[in-house]
């Protein structure tokens, strides 16, 4: 039955078998992908009619009851269609949700914080009118004892009030913790129109996002609304934006682990939640600590009336990255494929670069993915024109990557150069640092050898001041984008190192063009 994944896979499943394995592997027999799929397939699946009880889950934190909906956590049955795999079966159903009573139409607790703040306005009107009657009166009788004496307004203090606080606290600002990066273009082209990068504060579950329009500046959009479940908190997520759209879409895991998604406008704050966490019966469980990465694939109105998309996770029961895929002309349309790469660490980040398709041919169409192996290698898996090429797999062996530091990973489109491939990361002391290789398409240029092209890593303070490239944690968050404009462009998002920016937080973007050059990005005002 796991054969007939091969009808529906993301980047296409080859009829190869897998490379040898290279680190040791792990038994995962009861979750592995040729033994249960995390997703029926098409002809094994009905889609859950509105009344289907779904399979119960692990419910999340009660400090985000409030975002309980139908399916999520909650549920039982047998699980519908959807056959009852391990995978979707949780520790039993969540504890029934009673909303907060309400005062006209508002939750009682805030119903009293207004009432005592309304009051405590209203004391202070009163008693500023009492003082302002009685400081006239007074006024009044001591400019009639001396008629040649000036009186100058002096503050009144109230000895029977309590003292005032001349002092406040000073704003609160959002915190860069974890990035994602995505850039508008136009459809076959390698332009850019607007960029976009988002992080999440490191104190909040909150997501902001800062956008820059080509020809303009930065602008900070402000904090994302509308997700619901928020993201968990200190966590990764992925970011797509296909060509020709403003909508962004992000990929992020619920506290409990269970992958959703969300869209908006890259210069709007006012999001909403996608299908695809229904469409999966919640079941797509994401391992504690793993990274998240996502692009979208293809030709415009190759797959129906937008493009497909692909999203990689750690599985949380087989300890492997998993490949979910959205595909217009599928049944059902998100399905987790049959791809299977090799075990990795539970907390392993995953570095994606993706060389867009020309205006008439997906033939150079190109994805790299890199992740962490168990023992602290580099797994590099090519794929090429939809097809992951499993025979030219190959470990990158570099001890200069933090374990479980994030990854970024960018492409340039310059065939002459066989595509220079890209993985950025904070080394152990936070240096901005980038391995350089070649990621050229076997598809156009079958001759090419894309093994050991990669070379010793570099740091960015090679190429400019340390101010710039200078990051606050080791191994920390970081994204990337690219893109072309009369000559190949990257930029690079992470947290600013607080001791060479002033004590200061901020995002900064480190670009690189004939020479790099960087701007550090202040902080946003929690909740703008």
């Amino acid at each position: 039955m796991a054969n007939r994944h091969s009808e529906q896979a993301g980047l296409e499943v080859v009829s190869v078998q897998p490379a040898e394995k290279i680190i040791q592997q792990v038994e995962h027999t009861t979750h592995d992908a040729a033994y249960s799929s995390p997703i029926p397939v098409a002809a094994e699946q009905q889609l859950p009619q509105a009344n289907a009880q779904y399979n119960p889950h692990p419910p999340i934190d009660p400090r985000y009851a409030q975002y309980n909906q139908q399916g999520y956590p909650g549920g039982g049955g047998a699980g519908g269609g959807y056959g009852g795999n391990p995978q979707f079966n949780g520790s039993g159903p969540a504890p029934e949700f009673i909303p907060e009573r309400r005062i006209c139409g508002l939750k009682r607790s805030l119903f009293i914080t207004l009432a005592v703040v309304i009051g405590i306005i209203i004391a202070a009107a009163v008693g500023g009118g009492v003082g302002g009657a009685l400081a006239s009166k007074n006024n009044k009788s001591s400019g009639s004892s001396s008629d040649s004496q000036t009186t100058t307004s002096a503050p009144s203090t109230s000895t029977t009030g309590a003292p005032t606080s001349t002092t406040s606290a000073g704003p609160q600002y959002a915190t860069p913790g974890t990035f994602a990066a995505v850039k508008s273009s136009t459809s076959g082209e390698d332009d850019y129109n607007s960029i976009s990068y988002l992080f999440q504060d490191i104190n909040t579950p909150d997501i902001y996002l800062w956008t820059i329009i080509k020809g303009q500046d930065w602008v900070e959009i402000g904090k994302i609304e509308g997700l619901d479940p928020p993201p968990k908190a200190n966590s990764s997520f992925g970011a797509i934006q296909a060509p020709d759209s403003d909508t962004i879409s992000i990929y992020y895991a619920a506290d409990n682990g269970t992958l959703f998604d969300a869209s908006g406008s890259s210069t709007g704050t006012n999001w909403q939640n996608g299908v695809m966490a229904r469409r999966t019966n919640y079941g797509i469980l994401v391992s504690e600590g793993s990274g998240i990465a996502a692009t979208w694939w293809g030709l415009k109105g190759q797959n129906g009336p937008g493009y497909s998309s692909r999203v990689y996770y750690v599985d949380s029961a087989a300890a492997r990255i998993r490949e979910l895929a959205f595909d217009n002309n599928k049944n059902p349309q998100w399905f987790v494929t049959n791809q299977e790469f090799e075990t990795c660490s539970p907390t392993a980040k995953i570095g994606l670069a993706h060389l867009p398709p020309n205006a008439t041919s997906s033939d150079r169409e190109t994805v790299h993915l890199f992740y962490q192996t168990t023992v602290g290698d580099l797994r590099h898996y090519p794929g090429y024109d939809g097809a992951w090429d499993i025979e030219n797999a190959e470990t990158i062996s570099q001890s200069t990557v933090p374990d479980n530091a994030y990854l970024a990973s960018s492409i340039y489109t310059d065939e002459s150069t066989n595509c220079t491939l890209h993985v950025w990361f904070l080394d152990a002391s936070a240096r901005l640092s980038v391995l350089t290789g070649q990621g050229q398409s076997t598809r156009t240029h079958p001759t090419f050898e894309n093994i050991g092209t990669f070379s010793q890593r570099n740091l960015v303070t090679g190429f400019t001041s340390s101010y710039i490239s200078d990051g606050q944690i080791p191994g920390g968050s970081l994204a990337a984008v690219g893109w072309v404009e009369n000559e190949e462009q990257v930029r690079v998002y992470f947290r600013a190192n607080l001791a060479k920016n002033q004590n200061e937080d901020g995002a900064v973007e480190i670009a690189g063009t004939n020479g790099w050059a960087s701007k550090v990005l202040p902080e946003l005002l929690l909740g703008v």
